[in-house]
């Protein structure tokens, strides 16, 4: 009975040992690596060519990148990923609000303006009774939207930090609002008037605001894409060097030359 006692003592400190070996074995290697999400356009293109400054800095940069504006934040909150880079503070307060996400908004970085592309008309002027307008099914972008149409007269809403289709108390050219999710806006501009759609999908897509934008939104860093990460780690120190360098002098050089005023860095 005894030999049997010390014989499950030892394997259990064995097991215990070998645990602790592999969690530190893996903590080591992953401890210069930093893993951030993005969506391909302009996160991860930017990232991509700020490599070599992170490099500089001692860490190696993993960029995780996404297809939609969902799971970049679950990702991140489950700890897969260190920070990430696509939304807007409004967007991620909706987040956290309804999620109960443990995250927080770190630096503003730049500013995509929100651009109203149209397949069919060449002005806000030339829209008629019961044209279609695509706007995104995410609340936080879809009052981004509306609000800016109400700046331009088109339509009216109550007050609200958020606001939706439903709070439109005034629409003269009784404007349809068609809401999808962002990435099938860009294929569904030949059905509709128009539509906003954000440079993440914008340019994938070959959209050329110049020739197919009618509206394009003030630069306002309300909605400016930022760095967003765990609360936990606000004084991680990859979390530094990632702020450190996307707000360098660098960095806006990069965006100011890649990007020809369709992203404007804020910083």
């Amino acid at each position: 009975m005894k030999l049997k006692k010390i014989l499950s003592v030892v394997l259990s400190t064995l097991l215990c040992i070998s645990l602790v070996g592999c969690v530190g074995s893996s903590g080591s290697k992953d401890d210069k690596t930093i893993k951030v999400g993005a969506t391909s356009v302009p996160g991860g293109e930017l990232l991509e060519e700020l490599k070599p400054l992170i490099e500089e800095k001692g860490y190696d940069l993993e960029i995780v990148t996404f297809n939609d504006y969902v799971l970049p934040n679950e990702s991140l909150n489950n700890g897969e990923i260190d920070a990430n880079l696509f939304q807007h503070k409004p967007y991620l307060d909706e987040a956290v609000k309804s999620k109960g996400y443990e995250i927080m908004a770190g630096a503003k970085l730049y500013v995509c303006p929100a651009i109203l592309y149209s397949k069919k008309i060449d002005s806000l002027d030339e829209f008629k009774n019961g044209d279609k307008i695509a706007i995104s099914d995410n609340a936080a972008s879809a009052s981004k939207s509306l609000r800016y149409l109400e700046s331009e007269g088109l339509i009216a809403l109550t007050e609200g930090d958020i606001v939706g289709v439903n709070d439109i108390t005034e629409n003269p050219k009784n404007l349809e609002f068609v809401q999808l999710d962002v990435a099938q806006i860009p294929p569904s501009l030949e059905d509709v008037t128009a539509g906003f759609v954000d440079t993440t999908y914008a340019i994938p897509a070959g959209l050329n605001a110049d020739e197919e934008g009618i509206y394009s939104a003030p630069v306002n860093d309300e909605y400016a894409n930022l760095l967003a990460y765990r609360i936990e780690d606000k004084d991680n120190e990859k979390i530094e060097v990632l702020e450190e360098v996307l707000t360098s002098d660098e960095c806006r050089a990069l965006i100011e030359s890649k990007y020809n005023g369709v992203v404007i860095p804020v910083f």
